[in-house]
């Protein structure tokens, strides 16, 4: 019971979370970087919930228009890897032998790579930015995920309905894509959530460490980063966009437990 409410509870605040960043406007009128000197370092109040930054910026704005740079470079991350893990798994799994054994090869040496390594390589080659910094992750962070999903589809070569599919003549790439990715799907959506939560905490850290978008673009990893030297005179400054990740990270962890756990049990009752 305590789980469920727990798990309701924290799909809801993920929801929202997402709501707000998706549609700032419906909580503020402000734009993420109008200056007014004028009202720089007001504490949370009537007409600026989160207060106001050091150069009069309203801090709810930029939180909420933030958000959108964070969740969204974590969901093109989380997509575009599990896209890649997903082809690359159902390709090297149904053609097996020499193909198979070349392909799990180089998903072990791109294992071996330091994420922040190859980030930082290919950061360098490209321009630097947000959008590099992106591409960086999602051709990196797929490989963990390929050789899950690649054990998922070794698991259904031998089912009757892919014998069957063979036996009419099915063409592999047919059998992959009708076949074999369908089947893998309650699998893929898993991982996506924690793949997406993941990705957060490596946009975000990348971001604090300055690889990400440029100021005054806010972003959530930025903003943290921006605000260390305020941390002991305006410490909501620091608080509120690190109390989002933690709020949007936690949230889809116990959402995914729920989700799975729903899973389970109507499944069960069709049993």
């Amino acid at each position: 019971m305590i789980r469920t409410v727990v798990g309701g509870l924290s799909l809801a605040v993920l929801l929202a979370i997402l709501v707000a960043c998706a549609f700032p406007t419906l909580l503020t009128s402000e734009a993420p970087n109008k200056i007014d000197f004028g009202r720089k370092f007001l504490p949370p109040n009537g007409d600026h919930p989160l207060g106001t930054d050091e150069m009069g910026r309203d801090l709810l704005a930029r939180v909420l228009y933030g958000g959108r740079t964070t969740i969204g470079s974590s969901l093109i991350i989380a997509v575009g890897s599990l896209v890649i893990a997903t082809l690359w798994a159902a390709v090297s799994a149904y053609a097996g032998g020499i193909v198979d054994e070349v392909m799990t090869r180089v998903v072990d040496t791109l294992m071996n790579i330091p994420t922040l390594l190859f980030v930082l390589l290919l950061v360098s080659i490209l321009e630097p930015g947000m959008q590099s910094l992106v591409l960086a992750l999602a051709l990196i962070r797929w490989t963990g995920y390929a050789r899950i999903i690649r054990g998922q589809i070794f698991s259904l070569l031998g089912t009757e309905f892919l014998t069957a599919a063979r036996a009419i003549g099915a063409a592999p790439w047919h059998i992959i894509r009708r076949h074999l990715i369908p089947n893998t799907l309650s699998l893929v959506i898993t991982l996506f959530g924690l793949n997406f939560a993941s990705s957060m905490v490596s946009i975000s850290s990348l971001s604090f460490l300055g690889f990400g978008v440029k100021l005054p673009h806010p972003e959530w990893g930025a903003m943290i980063n921006h605000a260390r030297p305020f941390l002991q005179t305006r410490p909501y400054l620091m608080l509120f966009p690190g109390l989002a990740i933690v709020l949007t990270i936690l949230g889809t962890n116990l959402s995914v437990r729920f989700l799975e756990q729903r899973g389970k049990q109507e499944r069960a009752r069709w049993l």
